[in-house]
């Protein structure tokens, strides 16, 4: 867990009091500041405009924008800002206007500078307390409320698909969908599509006419049943129950079978769109759903005509030819349906750099392919396939194939001259174990390059005023961000190397120049020769002054 790293910016028309501050904050690490400095209500609307600010430490009365007119800018820029109002006006037109803001508060330039230190750590409380803020969870809760339909499309498009992480179907998953469907019993299938849809061009209008007829056909066909819907073009897909386990499962599929004739005549005559069905014969276990949705979609291509309108049921006369005869298409194979969602997790963890991830998927797709005998076997090769292509596809998309050697050339991931599939296996995992080792090179040299850029940038501008916004902008990284990944490659903060690399070159000066120490503090970043003198000594037990005696 890291620590947050907080943005505090200090305003005064007064610099001896800005800098003063500057000091006491800079000397206070535990609280993990990252400090800047405006020496008027202009210059601070500078870092507003540039960054995002956690806490202003600030005056009231200032020539130009005062103090009022900086709220009312941080308030409309940076709602969730912090502001302790620091002034020498004990007036309580100033107090009152300042409190009616939320996240303000107030003290007088004559408080300790405890006292001052007290108000920041309050902020910054503040802060940290407002990532559990009951409202703000409330209005996230709201939000995710009206995501619903998505994380339901989300989660049956999964389960169809074959998506074996959610096997087997528990009652949370349901429920944390607001599916209104019962995990421990089975469910019927019913698929729809839409005859001729592909000449509506209009897509916002097409996927009103969609939600049109869907809510039709339910109101007509689904009278006394659960329902789940996903739209999965050109599908209509219903998982439904009987909406009482004890009721007669074989009437209620009747039901809905001998409705689908009127929700056609319903679509037909209000929206003047022709709907075609495929209904399951029965009931269907929870782990089979994706095979029997990818057999319905086979039986409504196979059976509908050129005019539409068809209403097919597994079973019925005249299907027998889909049931495994010459003339019509094989039935559907699970297993095969189950590896193809593995390739779309290998393709997603190849792109997000998870080897462990990907390799962990990959050996289950292996073993699927190493059980195969036949190198003729069909599912299998179009398994092999789709991850080839997804492997040469990455490769393409980040120019590796002009840069990266590939062993016998990556026409040989497509040609499928292999002796047994464990041999297409290894050459699939040659490549990938390939494509990872560059992924973590080209991380590893980004990390070292910005971490190069960072302590270069560092050490040739000691004498100003480094802040992790610039490092940030220098970098093309968020200062936070870019913070972490500092500590993580070298293990330490930016901002002690900013002060280790000051006393070296304060120590460079002091024994090897005959500069002043007023100079050397201004060469190093110190606006105050008093705090360098005392920062130095903090650092090194001795006065710049002891320090360049040791050396005569």
């Amino acid at each position: 867990m890291h620590a947050t790293i907080y943005k505090l910016l200090i305003v005064d028309d007064e610099q001896l009091i800005v800098d003063w501050l500057y000091r006491l904050f800079g000397g206070l690490p535990r609280l993990n500041l990252d400090i800047y400095r405006a020496y008027s209500g202009e210059q601070a609307m500078q870092w507003l405009n540039r960054t995002k600010i956690d806490i202003v430490l600030s005056d009231i009365h200032m020539p130009g924008m005062d103090g009022m007119q900086l709220l009312e800018n941080i308030k409309s820029r940076w709602p969730d800002c912090k502001v302790v109002f620091l002034t020498g006006y004990n007036q309580f037109e100033y107090v009152y206007t300042a409190i009616k803001h939320d996240g303000v508060s107030y003290l007088l330039k004559t408080e300790t500078d405890d006292e001052i230190v007290g108000a920041v750590e309050k902020a910054i409380a503040d802060v940290e307390r407002s990532f559990r803020d009951a409202e703000r969870l409330d209005k996230a809760r709201q939000q995710v409320n009206k995501a619903i339909p998505l994380l339901q499309k989300q989660y049956l498009s999964n389960l169809l698909s074959g998506d074996q992480a959610l096997l087997p179907v528990a009652q949370a998953q349901l429920d944390e969908a607001e599916l209104p469907l019962r995990a421990d019993l089975p469910v019927y299938a019913l698929l729809g599509r839409m005859d001729n849809s592909s000449r509506q061009s209009d897509r916002p209008k097409k996927d009103r006419l969609i939600y049109t007829a869907r809510s039709l056909i339910e109101d007509v066909a689904f009278k006394r049943m659960h329902t789940a819907f996903v739209h999965e073009e050109p599908y209509f897909i219903w998982l439904f129950q009987p909406a009482e386990a004890v009721a007669d499962w074989g009437q209620a599929c009747l039901y809905v079978r001998e409705m689908l004739d009127t929700a056609q005549r319903a679509c037909a005559e209000s929206l003047h769109v022709g709907m075609s069905f495929a209904l399951a014969k029965g009931k269907c276990e929870w782990d089979m759903v994706a095979a029997k949705t990818e057999g319905l979609k086979r039986l409504l291509n196979f059976r509908i005509g050129p005019s539409g309108g068809v209403i097919a049921t597994e079973g019925d006369p005249g299907s027998e030819e889909f049931d495994g005869g010459a003339s019509g298409p094989p039935r559907p194979d699970s297993t095969l349906l189950i590896q193809l969602n593995r390739i779309g997790k290998l393709a997603s963890a190849l792109e997000r750099g998870d080897r462990h991830d990907f390799f962990d998927t990959f050996s289950e797709v292996a073993d699927y392919l190493k059980r195969v005998r036949n190198m003729r076997y069909a599912p299998a090769s179009e398994v092999y396939l789709s991850l080839s292509l997804k492997l040469i596809s990455y490769i393409n998309r980040w120019g590796l194939a002009e840069t990266q050697s590939w062993t016998g050339g990556l026409e040989r991931l497509t040609r499928l001259e292999f002796e047994s599939w464990a041999d297409a296996v290894d050459e699939l995992r040659t490549v990938a174990e390939h494509i990872f080792a560059v992924q973590a090179r080209h991380l590893e040299n980004r990390e070292r390059d910005t971490v190069l850029r960072v302590q270069k940038y560092i050490s040739e501008h000691l004498s100003e005023d480094i802040s992790l916004v610039k490092l940030g902008e220098l970098t093309h990284f968020n200062p936070s961000y870019l913070s972490r990944l500092f500590k993580q490659v070298t293990g330490i903060n930016i901002s002690d190397l900013i002060q280790q690399a000051r006393i070296d070159k304060a120590k460079e000066l002091l024994g090897r120049t005959g500069m002043k120490i007023q100079d050397v503090s201004a060469a190093v970043g110190f606006d105050s020769p008093a705090y360098f003198a005392k920062f130095f000594k903090k650092s090194t037990q001795m006065t710049p002054q002891e320090y360049r005696d040791s050396f005569t």
